[in-house]
């Protein structure tokens, strides 16, 4: 179904498409000749579009609704689009990283003078203007991923994976094996979770008849696919356990990319055994301290006051910002804190951002800059000065006694 419009600048939408893209965008009306066409580069064109037949397959297409997305000589791409009273067609372009399409043209002896002329650009931007053009004129919404299903999987893939699944269940019965069991793996990561290190070491050391899955056919790429889910999942238990997701992402991509460098299925699970066990001391650590200070707390106001703190570290946090969320006078509210807590609330921020920065210069390959603005300060120098002054270490000092790619290595 279509959608209605009293008057829709068909120029302009062409010209926009052209600008974001580079490339030319050309306009068939319902009887597939060429009405119009727009590039926002005066000097490129593209001659062997029409030499090479390349119109015709882009205007009887297989589908009429679905945009068809065309390799042309497995450099150029193309893509077609058709809606009420018109046939879009927009390119060439060349994508940044390759992406197989399954609708294919021959186009022998490009020039590559005029391949180079050709822009790049991400599937993703030549996809999100196929869509602005498709939903712009159908009422039925399509999104990336059904660009996808039709210009990019082949039908016959769904068919062979159910096979493959079929007979990897039966051989796996005929021969009595199966992968690790299920509740071994909840253990494992719930003392992640927990900051449990005697649990972790205990759910190591488990003897079970499973088998480790096989995530590709060559044996170390296996093992490294492996690595990467562990250290992935492990990383998400951090989180749940406490962890911010900044420091939790940060290691897990140091060691994905160590994982990446390991040549041997040894060097493997020692990198995701210590990633695992990284994470649950730094739960672990999380948890004693939350806990230390919540022994202090008698007062809900108190505590309260203190979520709102850990969940806004990366603000300019002020007193009566806090005061005005608990709904408290900020004289009553300061003074309440420090009989609780015996320091002022001023006092237990900056002490609280100091201890985030510590883990972001141990965890994270974040710049100075970038901790200081994440954590609100005023400047680099600010967060030196104050770290300098609480910790006895300048941020560089720190990072090169503590940083965690050291251990790594």
């Amino acid at each position: 179904m279509t959608r209605r419009f009293l008057c829709m600048n068909i120029p302009y939408l062409m010209q926009h498409i052209s600008y974001s893209l580079h490339t030319i965008v050309r306009d068939y009306g319902e009887n597939q000749k060429l009405q119009e066409s727009f590039c926002g580069r005066p000097d490129f064109t593209d001659s062997r579009f029409f030499e090479a037949y390349l119109e015709q397959r882009l205007l009887l297409r297989p589908s009429e609704t679905l945009p068809l997305l065309l390799s042309a000589g497995d450099k150029l791409v193309y893509a077609g689009i058709t809606v009420p009273g018109h046939h879009f067609i927009i390119g060439p372009v060349k994508f940044k990283i390759p992406v197989r399409l399954i609708h294919c043209a021959e186009l022998p002896d490009i020039d590559h003078a005029f391949l180079d002329t050709v822009p790049f650009c991400d599937f993703k931007d030549l996809a999100v203007n196929i869509l602005l053009i498709h939903n712009l004129f159908w009422e039925q919404t399509l999104h990336e991923r059904d660009l996808i299903l039709f210009n990019c999987i082949e039908t016959s893939l769904d068919t062979e994976i159910q096979r493959h699944f079929s007979d990897l269940l039966f051989e796996n019965r005929e021969a009595t094996r199966g992968h690790n069991p299920y509740d071994q793996e909840l253990r494992e990561f719930s003392s992640i979770e927990n900051g449990d290190i005697q649990q972790l070491e205990q759910s190591w050391a488990e003897d079970y008849t499973g088998n480790i899955g096989v995530l590709a056919k060559d044996r170390v790429r296996s093992w490294k696919n492996i690595g990467i889910v562990v250290i992935t999942l492990a990383s998400r238990a951090a989180i749940r356990g406490g962890i911010l997701p900044e420091i939790s992402f940060s290691l897990s991509d140091i060691y994905i990319n160590k994982v990446e460098e390991a040549s041997d299925p040894a060097s493997i699970t020692h990198l995701l055994r210590q990633a695992e066990y990284q994470y649950t001391k730094m739960v672990r650590e999380q948890k004693e301290q939350q806990n230390g200070m919540g022994n202090k707390e008698k007062n809900p106001h108190i505590r309260r006051c203190k979520d709102y703190i850990f969940a806004h570290l990366h603000d300019r946090l002020s007193i009566q910002e806090i005061a005005d969320y608990l709904g408290k006078n900020p004289g009553y509210l300061s003074e309440l804190f420090h009989k609780c807590e015996g320091i002022s609330i001023k006092n237990f921020i900056l002490r609280e951002k100091i201890d985030l920065a510590k883990n972001m210069l141990t965890y994270s390959g974040y710049s100075y800059i970038e901790i200081a603005a994440y954590l609100g300060f005023s400047s680099q120098s600010h967060l030196g000065k104050q770290f300098k002054r609480l910790t006895g270490f300048t941020l560089g000092e720190y990072r090169n006694a503590y940083g965690v790619q050291k251990s790594i290595n």
